[in-house]
């Protein structure tokens, strides 16, 4: 940056917190994300005082009837009158929310830094950057809203200057050193209405909960912030204990997270690793108690996140997307078996070797009863799962397996698999184990009778 005139106060602040923090260098590509309120175009005229030029993003989110076009308006405007490139975007957000079911705030976050990933992927080289106005109250804001959803630890540090591409240079400074800059440098902005109502969470915490607070505690965003710097380093020495330890307890592999049961259970304090063993995938600190539960829960039993599905089977707990779980479960305590669902019927019943005919014409398949350990279980096969198909002497992926039999997408999507102690024994309706096949020495034979619905 090229200093043009003296700074103020203020803005050599700023000035020296670039120049540590190193957020960009000197050449690179700057996006500005202005909505047209105190915070955005702060940031704005901050970076032209201190010789920095960029292009205006701004959302418009179609939400606020006229308002939210004149919003648009002042801040093209503002471009105009710095000579900065300015872009924007209009969303129907309303749409978006109906059609996603989430809250205004989630679909607007997210149809934002959409836009602001495609603007970055589209410049030209890799040297760009978008900056936001996000300032010390949007972090003590955050840690409060963090802090009361039960996020944990991690949630407890506050909002990083950087995120891959997204800079936050203004993250040491309070919203009131910023409206004391505006005041000064006599800079207007336009307000959002929807900010005084208290109907969205960071609203009602900015407007109701923090003042509420600061009656006490005065000192209470920095109280907040100085915690921020603690926490850090806390966290860091926090995340590599808690690491190490589930590492050893986890296997993993394609779409798939196996946790052994009884290492587990071997960690203390247990519902701190649970929650942090299986936060990644959705689940919240309130379903902790149903984690610890499924622990000692029969072969079969599970709970879902938003996101993923945890099975109990046998010794482990297995984690999956919920894409992947078309189908339920179905756990087969003892023989003899049957069951007819709206996808197949499937029976499964014990024989003698003499009884068993292994004729290919016939729809039953012959496995040996030796070394298969109950319950088994019925579920839709996935990617990652691999056999050992009859007469092959490798394992071959499931997904290759079908594909080599040419087999239709619509039939691929409605294929089940019979497990046994995690291992896949018979892809039904195609293909026994050959580790499973029924040996002239077999004592007992599993006959397998199965028809999918769909044939």
């Amino acid at each position: 940056m090229t200093k043009k005139t003296p700074y103020t106060a203020f803005e050599q602040q700023v000035a020296n917190h670039l120049s540590s923090e190193k957020l960009w260098n000197e050449g690179d590509q700057l996006y500005v994300a202005c909505s047209g309120g105190m915070d955005s175009v702060v940031l704005v005229h901050l970076l032209r005082s201190l010789g920095a030029s960029a292009t205006i993003l701004h959302c418009n989110f179609q939400l606020r009837g006229e308002e939210s076009d004149r919003d648009q308006a002042f801040v093209e405007a503002l471009a105009v009158q710095l000579g900065w490139p300015f872009r924007s975007v209009q969303f129907n957000t309303k749409d978006e929310v109906r059609k996603s079911g989430k809250s205004i705030q989630e679909v607007a976050r997210k149809l934002r830094y959409d836009w602001f990933a495609e603007v970055l992927q589209a410049s030209e080289g890799q040297s760009s950057f978008v900056l936001t106005a996000h300032h010390a109250n949007d972090v003590a804001e955050t840690i409060m809203i963090n802090f009361l959803r039960g996020t944990g630890i991690k949630g407890l540090h506050g909002i990083p200057s950087r995120t891959g591409r997204i800079v936050r240079p203004l993250l040491p400074f309070k919203r009131e050193a910023l409206q004391e800059y505006a005041m000064q440098k006599q800079i207007t902005w336009v307000e959002d209405s929807s900010n005084e109502k208290s109907e969205y969470t960071r609203n009602l915490i900015r407007n109701e909960v923090l003042p509420l607070v600061q009656t006490v505690f005065p000192q209470v965003v920095d109280n907040l912030l100085d915690n921020v710097k603690r926490l850090k380093e806390v966290e860091s020495i926090y995340t590599t204990a808690i690491s190490q330890q589930l590492k050893a307890c986890a296997k993993v592999r394609e779409n798939e997270t196996a946790f052994a049961v009884n290492a587990l259970k071997r960690l203390q304090p247990l519902d701190t690793y649970l929650y942090e063993a299986f936060v990644e995938f959705g689940f919240t600190s309130r379903q902790t108690p149903e984690l610890k539960k499924l622990l000692d829960a029969p072969t079969g039993k599970f709970i879902c996140s938003s996101s993923h599905r945890v099975l109990k089977n046998r010794n482990w707990l297995l984690v999956h997307p919920l894409e992947e779980v078309s189908q339920p479960v179905v756990v087969i305590e003892s023989i003899p078996y049957s069951i007819t669902t709206a996808s197949y019927s499937l029976s499964i019943e014990a024989c003698s070797l003499k009884d068993a005919d292994i004729s290919r014409q016939q729809k039953e398949e012959y496995l040996s009863a030796s070394g298969i350990e109950f319950p088994l279980l019925v579920r839709s096969w996935k990617a990652g799962d691999y056999f050992y198909p009859l007469g092959m002497p490798k394992k071959k992926k499931v997904a290759r397996f079908l594909t080599d039999l040419k087999v239709s997408l619509h039939e691929k999507q409605h294929q089940f698999v019979l497990e046994s102690n995690q291992k896949i024994i018979a892809v039904l309706g195609k293909r026994i184990d050959d580790r499973f096949k029924l040996l002239p020495t077999a004592q007992t034979a599993l006959k397998i009778s199965f028809k999918a619905h769909s044939e």
